[in-house]
């Protein structure tokens, strides 16, 4: 345990947290992006360090002791990105020095195509048939496609308030 860190912070790590205490379905490409991200946010979530992928957890200028602490669990994170990464993938991404810069690189790569997924999920739930699957399997397939397409429509949330976020809200309330 690291002296002056507490267990409920970002910057601590459990002893079982090891390259391996995470793993999910590896990330094929643009097909499993969605599924992978979210699974990997969840994990990351509950081990308190969804903030290093998001970039929300800075590392502290003025203090050594968090320094090194940030540093430590930022690579144990980026192992936790490699290890659930095909290979080609692992390749490409493999010398970005923080957790937050293989997120945004793999966001970027491949949600980039958010159009023609959302065309390929229609397309997807159209052709959807039975075929002999029980009805809970039928059921689950189709809501799994829906829940991804609905993500695909949402909104990204308001992070910041500007004026012009303001004077649109105010114009609503009127």
């Amino acid at each position: 345990m690291v002296p002056g860190i507490d267990s409920s912070s970002p910057l601590y790590l459990h002893p079982s947290d090891g390259t391996n205490s995470i793993t999910v379905e590896k990330l094929e490409g643009a097909s499993n992006y969605r599924s992978w991200k979210r699974s990997l946010e969840i994990s990351l979530a509950s081990k308190r360090k969804l903030g290093f992928v998001t970039g929300s957890v800075k590392r502290d200028a003025a203090d050594l002791v968090k320094q090194e602490a940030w540093d430590t669990c930022n690579s144990m994170v980026i192992s936790w990105l490699i290890g659930n990464v095909s290979e080609p993938i692992k390749k490409s991404v493999m010398f970005l020095n923080t957790a937050a810069a293989i997120w945004m690189q793999l966001e970027h790569r491949f949600l980039v195509s958010n159009g023609s997924r959302k065309y390929s999920l229609s397309k997807e739930l159209y052709e959807t048939k039975q075929e002999g699957k029980s009805v809970t399997e039928y059921y689950t397939e189709m809501r799994s496609r829906w829940e991804e397409l609905e993500q695909l429509n949402s909104l990204p949330p308001i992070t910041t308030m500007t004026e012009d976020i303001n004077a649109f809200i105010s114009a609503l309330n009127l």
